[in-house]
Protein backbone atom coordinates (compact mmCIF):
# COMPACT_ATOMS: atom_id res chain seq x y z
CA UNK A 1 0.00 0.00 0.00
CA UNK A 2 2.98 2.44 0.94
CA UNK A 3 4.35 1.84 -2.75
CA UNK A 4 1.18 2.35 -3.91
CA UNK A 5 1.09 5.68 -2.40
CA UNK A 6 4.09 6.92 -2.83
CA UNK A 7 3.62 5.74 -6.58
CA UNK A 8 0.07 8.01 -6.83
CA UNK A 9 2.24 10.68 -4.81
CA UNK A 10 4.93 10.86 -7.52
CA UNK A 11 1.80 10.46 -10.36
CA UNK A 12 0.23 13.76 -8.90
CA UNK A 13 3.48 15.92 -8.43
CA UNK A 14 3.77 15.89 -11.61
CA UNK A 15 6.10 14.18 -14.38
CA UNK A 16 9.71 12.75 -13.19
CA UNK A 17 12.77 12.55 -14.56
CA UNK A 18 14.06 9.10 -15.48
CA UNK A 19 16.26 9.15 -12.50
CA UNK A 20 14.11 10.01 -9.63
CA UNK A 21 12.07 7.00 -11.22
CA UNK A 22 14.86 4.74 -11.04
CA UNK A 23 15.70 6.32 -7.34
CA UNK A 24 12.38 4.97 -6.67
CA UNK A 25 12.40 1.80 -7.90
CA UNK A 26 15.20 0.99 -6.41
CA UNK A 27 14.36 2.71 -2.88
CA UNK A 28 10.69 0.28 -3.14
CA UNK A 29 12.65 -2.87 -3.66
CA UNK A 30 14.76 -2.55 -0.73
CA UNK A 31 11.16 -1.82 1.51
CA UNK A 32 9.95 -5.17 0.66
CA UNK A 33 11.57 -7.00 3.12
CA UNK A 34 11.85 -4.75 5.90
CA UNK A 35 8.02 -5.02 5.66
CA UNK A 36 7.81 -8.80 7.42
CA UNK A 37 10.60 -7.59 10.65
CA UNK A 38 8.39 -4.55 11.45
CA UNK A 39 5.60 -7.24 11.37
CA UNK A 40 6.85 -10.15 13.43
CA UNK A 41 4.58 -10.18 15.67
CA UNK A 42 1.22 -10.18 13.27
CA UNK A 43 0.38 -12.96 11.47
CA UNK A 44 2.06 -14.19 8.07
CA UNK A 45 0.24 -12.65 5.30
CA UNK A 46 -0.67 -14.69 2.02
CA UNK A 47 1.92 -14.36 -0.26
CA UNK A 48 0.90 -12.71 -3.63
CA UNK A 49 2.39 -12.41 -6.66
CA UNK A 50 4.15 -9.45 -7.33
CA UNK A 51 2.67 -7.04 -9.75
CA UNK A 52 3.33 -3.61 -10.99
CA UNK A 53 0.96 -1.08 -11.47
CA UNK A 54 0.79 1.54 -14.11
CA UNK A 55 3.38 3.89 -12.51
CA UNK A 56 5.94 0.78 -11.72
CA UNK A 57 5.70 -0.13 -14.93
CA UNK A 58 6.14 3.45 -16.27
CA UNK A 59 8.86 4.01 -13.83
CA UNK A 60 10.54 0.60 -15.09
CA UNK A 61 10.26 1.59 -18.63
CA UNK A 62 11.84 4.53 -18.07
CA UNK A 63 14.77 2.77 -16.33
CA UNK A 64 15.59 0.89 -19.17
CA UNK A 65 14.96 3.47 -21.57
CA UNK A 66 17.96 4.97 -19.59
CA UNK A 67 20.09 2.53 -18.98
CA UNK A 68 20.03 1.86 -23.12
CA UNK A 69 20.20 5.71 -23.38
CA UNK A 70 23.90 5.30 -21.46
CA UNK A 71 24.57 2.51 -23.44
CA UNK A 72 23.99 4.28 -26.31
CA UNK A 73 25.52 7.09 -25.30
CA UNK A 74 28.54 5.15 -24.43
CA UNK A 75 28.58 3.16 -27.89
CA UNK A 76 29.02 6.87 -29.25
CA UNK A 77 31.49 7.97 -27.09
CA UNK A 78 33.71 5.31 -28.23
CA UNK A 79 32.87 5.98 -32.05
CA UNK A 80 34.31 9.34 -31.85
CA UNK A 81 37.08 7.90 -30.35
CA UNK A 82 37.65 4.84 -33.36
CA UNK A 83 36.65 7.79 -35.71
CA UNK A 84 39.48 9.96 -34.30
CA UNK A 85 42.15 7.22 -34.33
CA UNK A 86 41.37 6.24 -38.05
CA UNK A 87 41.50 9.86 -38.43
CA UNK A 88 44.98 10.19 -36.74
CA UNK A 89 46.58 7.19 -38.41
CA UNK A 90 45.62 8.50 -41.67
CA UNK A 91 47.32 11.65 -40.65
CA UNK A 92 50.47 9.86 -39.91
CA UNK A 93 50.20 8.04 -43.00
CA UNK A 94 50.17 11.53 -45.17
CA UNK A 95 52.49 12.68 -42.48
CA UNK A 96 54.99 9.92 -43.57
CA UNK A 97 54.12 9.78 -47.11
CA UNK A 98 54.39 13.56 -47.51
CA UNK A 99 58.25 13.21 -45.60
CA UNK A 100 58.62 10.53 -47.99
CA UNK A 101 58.10 12.89 -51.04
CA UNK A 102 59.72 15.39 -49.62
CA UNK A 103 62.60 13.29 -49.04
CA UNK A 104 62.21 12.59 -52.83
CA UNK A 105 62.21 15.76 -53.86
CA UNK A 106 65.48 16.59 -51.97
CA UNK A 107 67.25 13.55 -53.15
CA UNK A 108 65.94 14.23 -56.78
CA UNK A 109 67.03 18.45 -56.14
CA UNK A 110 70.53 17.20 -54.97
CA UNK A 111 70.66 15.04 -58.40
CA UNK A 112 69.77 17.93 -60.53
CA UNK A 113 72.10 20.28 -58.56
CA UNK A 114 75.11 17.87 -59.37
CA UNK A 115 73.87 17.40 -62.95
CA UNK A 116 73.73 20.84 -63.32
CA UNK A 117 77.51 21.37 -61.94
CA UNK A 118 78.58 18.71 -63.86
CA UNK A 119 77.10 20.33 -66.55
CA UNK A 120 78.59 24.01 -65.61
CA UNK A 121 81.79 22.33 -65.39
CA UNK A 122 81.81 20.76 -68.88
CA UNK A 123 80.88 24.26 -70.47
CA UNK A 124 84.05 25.63 -68.95
CA UNK A 125 85.84 23.41 -70.46
CA UNK A 126 84.60 23.20 -73.82
CA UNK A 127 84.68 27.58 -73.58
CA UNK A 128 88.60 26.82 -72.00
CA UNK A 129 89.28 24.45 -75.40
CA UNK A 130 87.79 26.56 -77.94
CA UNK A 131 89.69 29.61 -76.41
CA UNK A 132 93.00 27.38 -77.17
CA UNK A 133 91.86 25.90 -80.34
CA UNK A 134 90.93 29.38 -81.31
CA UNK A 135 94.22 30.57 -80.47
CA UNK A 136 96.28 27.88 -82.28
CA UNK A 137 94.42 28.06 -85.49
CA UNK A 138 94.86 31.64 -85.29
CA UNK A 139 98.32 30.72 -85.56
CA UNK A 140 98.34 28.49 -87.56
CA UNK A 141 96.64 30.69 -90.58
CA UNK A 142 98.99 33.31 -89.85
CA UNK A 143 101.95 31.30 -90.42
CA UNK A 144 99.96 29.52 -93.23
CA UNK A 145 99.74 33.14 -94.69
CA UNK A 146 103.52 34.35 -94.62
CA UNK A 147 104.17 30.76 -96.49
CA UNK A 148 102.15 31.58 -98.93
CA UNK A 149 103.01 35.51 -99.06
CA UNK A 150 106.61 34.00 -98.88
CA UNK A 151 105.76 31.82 -101.89
CA UNK A 152 103.70 34.31 -104.30
CA UNK A 153 106.80 36.67 -103.88
CA UNK A 154 109.45 34.08 -104.63
CA UNK A 155 107.26 33.36 -108.01
CA UNK A 156 106.54 36.53 -108.54
CA UNK A 157 110.80 37.15 -108.65
CA UNK A 158 110.88 33.64 -110.79
CA UNK A 159 108.06 35.06 -113.58
CA UNK A 160 109.86 38.26 -113.53
CA UNK A 161 113.06 36.73 -114.35
CA UNK A 162 111.50 34.27 -116.50
CA UNK A 163 110.04 37.06 -118.50
CA UNK A 164 113.36 39.44 -118.29
CA UNK A 165 115.19 36.08 -119.28
CA UNK A 166 112.49 35.46 -122.79
CA UNK A 167 112.01 39.65 -123.58
CA UNK A 168 116.03 39.52 -123.78
CA UNK A 169 115.82 36.42 -125.99
CA UNK A 170 113.27 37.41 -127.71
CA UNK A 171 115.29 40.98 -128.57
CA UNK A 172 117.91 39.13 -129.44
CA UNK A 173 116.28 36.83 -131.69
CA UNK A 174 114.44 39.75 -133.21
CA UNK A 175 118.24 41.79 -133.70
CA UNK A 176 119.91 38.41 -135.45
CA UNK A 177 116.65 38.28 -137.80
CA UNK A 178 116.45 42.03 -139.05
CA UNK A 179 120.22 41.35 -139.68
CA UNK A 180 119.84 38.91 -141.65
CA UNK A 181 117.00 39.93 -143.83
CA UNK A 182 118.84 43.02 -144.57
CA UNK A 183 120.01 43.16 -148.09
CA UNK A 184 123.42 42.87 -148.56
CA UNK A 185 125.71 46.13 -149.50
CA UNK A 186 128.01 45.36 -152.69
CA UNK A 187 131.41 45.58 -152.36
CA UNK A 188 132.69 48.93 -154.44
CA UNK A 189 135.05 47.94 -157.12
CA UNK A 190 138.73 48.85 -156.23
CA UNK A 191 140.54 50.94 -158.35
CA UNK A 192 143.85 49.31 -160.58
CA UNK A 193 146.40 50.47 -160.14
CA UNK A 194 149.03 50.94 -163.12
CA UNK A 195 151.84 48.40 -163.16
CA UNK A 196 154.98 49.49 -165.48
CA UNK A 197 157.03 47.13 -166.35
CA UNK A 198 160.24 46.31 -164.74
CA UNK A 199 163.13 44.43 -166.29
CA UNK A 200 162.86 41.10 -165.26
CA UNK A 201 165.92 40.03 -163.08
CA UNK A 202 166.19 36.44 -162.65
CA UNK A 203 166.53 35.64 -158.89
CA UNK A 204 168.47 32.99 -157.59
CA UNK A 205 166.56 30.24 -156.38
CA UNK A 206 166.47 30.33 -152.27
CA UNK A 207 166.18 27.09 -150.40
CA UNK A 208 163.61 27.63 -147.62
CA UNK A 209 162.12 25.71 -144.71
CA UNK A 210 158.75 24.43 -144.53
CA UNK A 211 156.86 26.04 -142.26
CA UNK A 212 154.87 24.63 -139.50
CA UNK A 213 151.33 24.05 -139.32
CA UNK A 214 148.89 26.35 -137.29
CA UNK A 215 147.52 24.22 -134.28
CA UNK A 216 143.99 23.42 -134.49
CA UNK A 217 141.99 25.67 -132.68
CA UNK A 218 139.04 23.25 -130.64
CA UNK A 219 135.44 24.33 -131.31
CA UNK A 220 133.15 25.24 -128.11
CA UNK A 221 130.18 22.38 -128.55
CA UNK A 222 128.04 24.11 -125.69
CA UNK A 223 127.60 27.45 -126.86
CA UNK A 224 127.20 29.27 -130.26
CA UNK A 225 126.70 33.12 -131.65
CA UNK A 226 124.03 34.05 -132.47
CA UNK A 227 124.67 37.61 -133.38
CA UNK A 228 127.24 40.03 -133.74
CA UNK A 229 126.74 44.32 -132.98
CA UNK A 230 129.08 47.23 -131.67
CA UNK A 231 131.81 44.88 -131.22
CA UNK A 232 129.08 42.52 -128.51
CA UNK A 233 128.37 38.86 -129.18
CA UNK A 234 125.00 36.85 -128.46
CA UNK A 235 125.75 33.90 -127.40
CA UNK A 236 122.74 30.39 -126.54
CA UNK A 237 123.69 27.61 -124.68
CA UNK A 238 121.52 24.62 -125.69
CA UNK A 239 119.34 25.58 -122.86
CA UNK A 240 117.83 28.59 -124.91
CA UNK A 241 119.80 31.11 -122.56
CA UNK A 242 120.99 34.11 -124.11
CA UNK A 243 123.89 36.01 -123.30
CA UNK A 244 125.61 39.58 -124.13
CA UNK A 245 129.33 39.43 -123.96
CA UNK A 246 132.34 41.15 -125.04
CA UNK A 247 136.07 41.44 -125.04
CA UNK A 248 137.01 40.81 -121.81
CA UNK A 249 133.66 39.34 -120.32
CA UNK A 250 133.82 35.73 -119.09
CA UNK A 251 131.37 32.96 -120.57
CA UNK A 252 129.70 30.80 -118.37
CA UNK A 253 131.46 27.57 -117.76
CA UNK A 254 133.71 28.49 -120.77
CA UNK A 255 136.13 31.02 -119.42
CA UNK A 256 137.15 34.83 -120.52
CA UNK A 257 136.45 36.31 -124.03
CA UNK A 258 140.02 37.08 -125.79
CA UNK A 259 138.48 38.46 -128.95
CA UNK A 260 135.43 38.93 -131.55
CA UNK A 261 136.60 38.25 -134.87
CA UNK A 262 135.57 37.59 -138.37
CA UNK A 263 136.64 34.71 -139.78
CA UNK A 264 135.24 34.08 -143.46
CA UNK A 265 131.83 34.70 -143.96
CA UNK A 266 130.90 34.38 -139.97
CA UNK A 267 131.73 35.70 -137.04
CA UNK A 268 133.37 33.71 -133.89
CA UNK A 269 134.33 34.18 -130.30
CA UNK A 270 138.00 33.48 -129.34
CA UNK A 271 138.45 31.94 -125.83
CA UNK A 272 141.15 30.70 -123.81
CA UNK A 273 139.15 26.95 -124.40
CA UNK A 274 138.64 27.25 -127.80
CA UNK A 275 136.44 29.01 -130.44
CA UNK A 276 132.38 29.74 -129.84
CA UNK A 277 130.83 29.42 -133.69
CA UNK A 278 127.43 29.34 -135.26
CA UNK A 279 126.00 26.38 -134.58
CA UNK A 280 122.52 24.95 -135.99
CA UNK A 281 121.08 23.70 -133.27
Amino acid sequence: MAETVEAEKAASAGKASPEEMLKQAVGAAAAKPAAPVESASAPAPTRRPFRLNANGRLAAASCAALVGGICIGLGLAASPKERSGEALAQLRAGIEAGRAETLRLSQDMERLARTASALRETSEALRTETKALNGTLGERIGRLEQGLDKRLASLSDTLAQSEREQGARLAGLTTLMDKKLQPALPALPKPEAKVEPKPETRAEPVQTGSLPDRPKVETVEGWAVRDVYDGVAILEDRRRRLVEVGAGDAVPGVGRVEAIERRGRNWVVVTRQGLITPQAW
